[in-house]
């Protein structure tokens, strides 16, 4: 989770890759400028609902969504799922011995 403004506006730039999925918050613009590869994106709202998502973000652009409180970005995958438009996210923070992450729930 990127929740300062130094981290944010890192992100993942300067990466060569990246395993996982990384939560930009608060968050509603996210650029890949600099980028060494494409990402996958998903705008977020307040109440969890996904806004908007872009699969292959390619280096050097842009993309911004009113409302968004958060992003989740990962780098671009051609297999496996992603978040749609209207899914609802979860995170879930527990105790030590239990997993944190991100969950979906297709709706």
């Amino acid at each position: 989770m990127a929740s300062s403004v130094r981290a944010r506006l890192r992100g993942l730039l300067g990466r060569n890759r990246f395993e996982g999925v990384l939560m930009l918050a608060p968050c509603c613009d996210v650029h890949t400028v600099g980028m060494r590869f494409a990402v996958d994106v998903a705008f977020v709202g307040q109440d969890g609902t996904v806004l908007a998502s872009r699969r292959n973000l390619a280096p050097g652009r842009r993309m911004a969504v009113k409302g968004a409180a958060c992003v989740l970005e990962r780098q671009a995958s051609d297999g496996g799922s992603w978040f749609c438009p209207g899914d609802r996210v979860v995170l879930g923070i527990g105790r030590e011995e239990e997993d944190e992450g991100v969950s979906c729930v297709q709706g």
